[in-house]
This record gives structure tokens, sequence and C-alpha cells, in this order.
């Protein structure tokens, strides 16, 4: 007796579990994808990343739905002069952990071979308050990648 009145409460509970469920609700609005125009305009990128200075060249997408709150993505490859890549190097002391930049397909062919250097004092160097970012250079080809998620 007990079996089969623990068999009927559980299936009212599942009963009323499904009856009372909000069936009208949607999923979540799924971020735009990702441009595939490759942007080469320096000043463009320096107001995102201030700290790269002045380039010698960059390559980057932006994405993200439009509006003040909406979060923003930024994949970019640039060019560094190698004093710069040096000075990087001296100022972050970044190491070859092995991880390598994943951006997007459209600027997959922007980015060198590697090896990168990678480290938390690099990551923050291109971060702020409102965007985290992953640094990755390469010091031999003197190229940073940047990857950010802006709020």
């Amino acid at each position: 007796m007990h079996v089969r009145n623990a068999i009927a409460t559980a299936a009212l509970c599942a009963a009323v579990a499904t009856g009372c469920s909000d069936t009208s609700e949607q999923a979540a609005p799924e971020a735009s994808p990702p441009p595939t125009d490759i942007r080469r305009d320096i000043p463009g990128l320096v107001a995102v990343f201030p700290a790269i200075g002045a380039p010698d060249a960059v390559a980057w997408l932006q994405w993200g739905d439009p509006g003040e709150d909406a979060v923003r993505w930024t994949d970019a490859v640039v060019k560094l002069s190698p004093a710069v890549a040096g000075a990087m190097v001296d100022q972050f002391a970044p190491t070859d952990t092995g991880r390598a930049p994943r951006v997007t397909d459209a600027l997959s062919a922007e980015v060198p071979p590697g090896p990168f250097l990678t480290g938390e004092l690099l990551d923050a160097g291109f971060s702020s308050a409102s965007t985290a970012t992953y640094a990755f250079l390469d010091r031999d080809e003197a190229t940073l990648v940047l990857q950010a998620t802006s709020l």
C-alpha cells in the first residue's frame, strides 16, 4: 500500500509541476554572429585598446548587440615594431605556456604561427574595468593577438 501511495504521490507531483510550468517562456536571444569584414583602421582599435599605442598595422573584428549595456566581443591582430614587442616582454614578463589564440574564422589567417607568450600581467595590460582581455604575443613576429569581451 505504501508503494502504491508513493507512486501515486510522485505521479501527482509530476502532473502538477508539468501543469504549472510556463511553456510561454522564450529562449534568450542569441548574440549576433561575428562579422566577416575585417577592419584595418588603427584609430578605431586604439579607441578600444589605448595601450596598443601606435601599431604598424591592425586587423580586427568587433561584434555584439547594439545598445549601451550590450556585450561586445573584439578579436584583434596587432602588428608591432620589434622594439615595442621587446618592451612588452620586459614590462609584462609573459611566458610560453603553450596557449594559442582562437579568433573568429575570418581573422584566423592574420594570426602568426606562434609560439605565443601569455600571462596575467599581459592580459591586465589590455583589460579595463569594463573589458576582460586575453593577450597573446608572438615575439618573433612582433605581433599581439587580443581577444576581449566588453560590457
